[in-house]
């Protein structure tokens, strides 16, 4: 009792000491299980020419997406509110830009784990997915609706 319950203690401190949270390991998990789709879908069309970037491009869209809302919102003199959202806006495309160039560099054993979570659930990475571009779109276009009025 008291051993198992302090080895799952010591296991469970550990992994948060070395583990992102939850929340970041979701993200990065959507970005995978994305880039994994993309390419599969770029196989299955007979492509075999720069697969990888152009998966990685497939996925790196909605954040173009925000980086453009940012940029052509703007005005010519912006004020503190303006360089605030702008400023959140291609953070959150540099960071996500950050996240999958790492897919192309890191050893392909990832891939495989990828897709045993893909055969466990795949309805549920899929929705997944699609929630998570769908707040990116979401959050592009509010920015774009309230830039003008900051």
């Amino acid at each position: 009792g008291r051993k198992i319950w302090s080895f799952k203690r010591d296991k469970s401190m550990k992994r948060a000491r070395i583990r992102r949270p939850d929340f970041f390991r979701m993200i990065a998990m959507i970005h995978k299980t994305a880039y994994i789709l993309a390419y599969d879908m770029l196989r299955k069309k007979s492509v075999h020419d720069w697969v990888e970037r152009r998966a990685v491009g497939i996925i790196g869209l909605p954040y173009l997406s925000l980086i453009l809302v940012a940029l052509l919102t703007l005005k010519d003199e912006p004020n503190t509110g303006q360089k605030i959202v702008t400023g959140i806006l291609i953070g959150w495309a540099v960071v996500a830009a950050w996240c999958t160039s790492e897919f192309q560099f890191k050893p392909t054993d990832w891939r495989m784990k990828i897709r045993e979570e893909l055969d466990l659930r795949y309805l549920y990475w899929k929705k997944a997915i699609a929630v998570y571009y769908a707040v990116v779109i979401a959050v592009a276009v509010a920015a774009g609706i309230v830039m003008p009025y900051i």
